[in-house]
């Protein structure tokens, strides 16, 4: 029996392989397998849990330092715990969904479990998706767990109600799709240059800064640049909308929070493909250099 040729072996490793499960399975197996791994961390996720809900307390007794007059001038009610409560909950959320692709990619490189990840019959997308929707999970412990702290501990005048929690529900859904494009970006990027942190890090920077987490955005009406920059942010169209929501009672029908919708819809048309692209970029090139092992 002759040996395969070299251009042999070479069209054997490009060929498709036969995947033996459905898209949807394989999703369903990296968001399990993800999770667990997660669940095993007991001590991180109680210190997590300290933190987040310790940020709610502080910003409880900084808002004793707030004239309830000059926030709402905003147009946000006089709460600043629950204007502060729906920034900081939401900001958390954010950061930990985008985060955790990364996070997990970087993980998987520096363990030198990528390698076999990219060599087994999962689809690349199954396997971006399955550690997404464990992102998305894991962080809506944490944001629930604030809401509850602010709401029936330190009685943050939230308006719920079967159509404002509905129309919240929407909003965070579309919070993360306007945003997952972000994230997939990075993983890309840590995936060829191994170090992507930074890139999440200055997003969540200037989200918390120009997104008005903390402050009403109207203070930046006098500079214009970052006035203009501030709005450029899919993260101040979600914000804004679940404020006038959660304080206003608003909901998704009220023309403000509608026109919100729409632009996040624009950004989640947008940014998705762009990510799926960037990754696809960073998988082929780092298969074509032979790095996917090197860190």
């Amino acid at each position: 029996m002759s040996r395969p040729s070299v251009e042999e072996v070479v069209d054997l490793l490009r060929s498709e392989i036969r995947r033996p499960r459905s898209d949807l399975a394989q999703t369903w197996a990296v968001f399990v397998a993800n999770l667990r791994i997660f669940l095993s961390y007991k001590t991180w996720v109680a210190t997590e849990t300290i933190t987040t809900l310790a940020s709610i307390i502080m910003y409880y007794f900084v808002g004793f330092l707030v004239e309830p007059d000059k926030l709402a001038v905003a147009g946000y009610g006089g709460s600043y715990i629950g204007f502060a409560l729906i920034g900081v909950a939401s900001t958390n959320y954010l950061w930990m969904c985008i985060n955790r692709l990364s996070h997990s990619m970087s993980h998987e490189i520096r363990e030198g479990t990528f390698e076999t990840v990219i060599s087994s019959p999962i689809n690349l997308r199954s396997y971006v998706i399955g550690i997404a929707i464990r992102g998305f999970l894991v962080s809506c412990y944490f944001m629930l767990g604030a809401f509850l702290l602010g709401v029936y501990v330190l009685g943050a005048p939230l308006v719920l109600n079967p159509l404002t929690v509905t129309s919240a529900v929407i909003l965070v859904l579309l919070l993360i799709t306007s945003h997952l494009g972000i994230g997939i970006t990075a993983a890309g990027v840590i995936m060829v240059f191994k170090k992507g942190d930074p890139l999440t890090f200055l997003f969540t920077g200037l989200t918390e800064l120009f997104g008005g987490v903390l402050f009403p955005l109207y203070l930046l009406k006098d500079y214009g640049f970052l006035w203009t920059f501030a709005w450029v942010l899919p993260y101040t169209h979600a914000l804004d909308a679940l404020r006038k929501v959660l304080l206003l009672g608003e909901d998704i029908f009220s023309a403000s929070v509608s026109y919100k919708i729409v632009i996040l819809l624009i950004y989640s048309v947008v940014l998705l493909p762009l990510g799926l692209y960037f990754f696809r970029w960073g998988y082929d090139r780092i298969r074509r250099e032979g790095t996917t092992t090197t860190y």
